[in-house]
């Protein structure tokens, strides 16, 4: 009896999941991370040179402070404050599509095949967050249709603090107005393609929107999980 109970403890043990403090290196938990990517905050009168259009590169241009930047939008009838937005996509490989956030305060990511997780973090001087909030938005009548999630990131004097921001990529039955998520939380570029099935008319994107307060970088570590 005792040898039964010592293997079947045995083999609970590989299954168990560690919890990610706040401040810990998601890739302790993770392993190597699939991508990484870098939006590297600048002064709001920073120009640089060269060309910000290599789909290899792994850092976007932001500025510091983004905070409506980026205007106003339209959301269930009400405006709304846009700051940096980055459009998000699915392809064959991960690329920066748009690395430039100054020229109109918007950039690009194409994310590779299959579905993430993501972990981010503030770091470098002066110190500054931001908030992430994740967005399914109709382009044919530019509306913000509604949240996929939110996500702050701390600033921080010495440790940096890792904030997990994988709800971001995915739409649960709670935010969904559609009805169209009835069980697990669904990929979000899944339910983009059910929802242009659904309603037809509508051009459907996601983005995220980034509002920086004096951030001068935030890094974004992208691992495979499905």
């Amino acid at each position: 009896m005792l040898t039964v109970l010592f293997l079947a403890l045995l083999m609970t043990v590989p299954f168990a999941v560690p919890v990610l403090a706040g401040n810990n290196n998601p890739n302790k938990l993770m392993g190597a991370p699939t991508f990484v990517l870098n939006l590297q905050g600048k002064k709001a009168d920073w120009s640089g040179g060269g060309s910000y259009d290599n789909p290899d590169r792994h850092t976007i241009f932001v500025p510091e402070t983004t905070t409506g930047r980026g205007g106003t939008g339209s959301y269930n009838g009400t405006t709304i404050a846009v700051n940096l937005t980055m459009w998000m996509t699915q392809g064959d490989e991960f690329a920066v599509i748009d690395g430039n956030g100054f020229d109109d305060d918007e950039v690009a990511l194409q994310l590779g095949p299959g579905k993430y997780a993501v972990y981010v973090v503030a770091l470098g001087k002066p110190g500054g967050g931001s908030d992430i909030r994740g967005w399914i938005y109709n382009a044919t009548d530019d509306t913000y249709l509604f949240m996929t999630g939110m996500v702050s990131v701390p600033g921080h004097s010495k440790k940096p603090r890792w904030v997990e921001a994988t709800d971001l990529l995915f739409v649960s039955n709670k935010e969904d107005p559609y009805g169209i998520v009835t069980g697990a939380d669904q990929w979000v570029f899944d339910y983009l393609a059910t929802l242009e099935t659904a309603m037809p008319l509508g051009d459907y994107l996601h983005l995220w929107d980034f509002d920086n307060q004096n951030c001068r970088r935030l890094q974004l570590r992208f691992y495979q999980i499905g």
